[in-house]
């Protein structure tokens, strides 16, 4: 991990999400780009704004600039490689393709809650976020004290080809010393045998060289709560899920699925996506 890229909306929840983006930077010796994006709907007169800001006289501009400037060269980012950027258009469009086109191996995103019916019509710019990112996208709700998992569940149902999430999870628990549980989730309306959800974890495992792991199974109503429960008996720490590039009725069960934990956990969550099959 080399490169991390962290959208702020200069919230306190994207002040959490940049100082877990800084510990893994440390960790790592990774790189740290802190990114504000000026949705244009937000700003009717836009294009005065940005002609201002050619001429130097652009308030909102500068004092936005002048923030990231102060947070990229405090204290705590010392010894660390860490700019910003600041663009305009639709944020979670220009988050992802700056993640994509620059090659940046990690998103840290702050993740702020909003009303239910907001979330139902427009969606949060986190959650279009993770369901558009094509790299590991990681959201952070609270302050945390000190970011280090020791703890990794993994969920998935292990029955596609998810090996390209295998490295990013792999990478993070080597690198942290974490245990690794995988975690296959059994509901009514989605049974799934004990025996066959061991082999294919096992599978999985095998495949993609993970030595140290446990194969858990865990019954409940629904993948969410399956997943938030068995997390919470085990104290885990970090939560990682795939989420599926597909099209049609299976990807938007996913990716609510995704986004789902990542609105309802408290702890960390690290979403990756699955690449679509040929």
């Amino acid at each position: 991990m080399k490169k991390i890229l962290v959208p702020t909306d200069l919230s306190i929840q994207a002040s959490y999400a940049f100082d877990v983006a800084l510990s893994i930077a440390r960790k790592f010796s990774a790189a740290v780009h802190l990114y504000h994006v000026i949705e244009v709907p937000d700003y009717p007169e836009i294009n005065a704004i940005t002609e201002h800001w050619k001429l130097g006289s652009a308030n909102v501009l500068e004092a936005i600039e002048t923030r990231l400037r102060q947070i990229t060269k405090s204290e705590a980012t010392e010894g660390l490689s860490v700019d910003w950027s600041v663009d305009f258009d639709t944020p979670y469009e220009k988050i992802a393709k700056k993640a994509d086109n620059e090659a940046f191996d990690l998103i840290v995103i702050g993740f702020c809650g909003r009303k239910t019916l907001e979330r139902l019509t427009i969606g949060s710019t986190t959650d279009k976020v993770i369901t558009h990112a094509s790299c590991p996208v990681l959201t952070i709700k609270e302050k945390l004290s000190c970011f280090s998992p020791t703890k990794i569940v993994f969920a998935s149902n292990f029955a596609s080809n998810i090996s390209c999430c295998a490295s990013a999870v792999r990478e993070m628990a080597d690198t942290y010393g974490a245990s690794l549980h995988l975690l296959s989730i059994s509901t009514k309306a989605h049974f799934e045998n004990t025996r066959r959800a061991t082999m294919l974890m096992k599978t999985f495992a095998a495949a993609n060289a993970i030595v140290d792991y446990t194969v858990n199974s865990y019954n409940d109503e629904s993948e969410e709560e399956g997943i938030l429960h068995f997390a919470e008996d085990i104290q885990a720490d970090l939560l990682c899920i795939p989420l599926h590039a597909k099209t049609g009725i299976s990807r938007l069960f996913s990716g609510n699925i995704a986004t789902t934990i990542s609105q309802q956990a408290t702890l960390p969550v690290m979403t990756c996506k699955v690449p679509a099959a040929p």
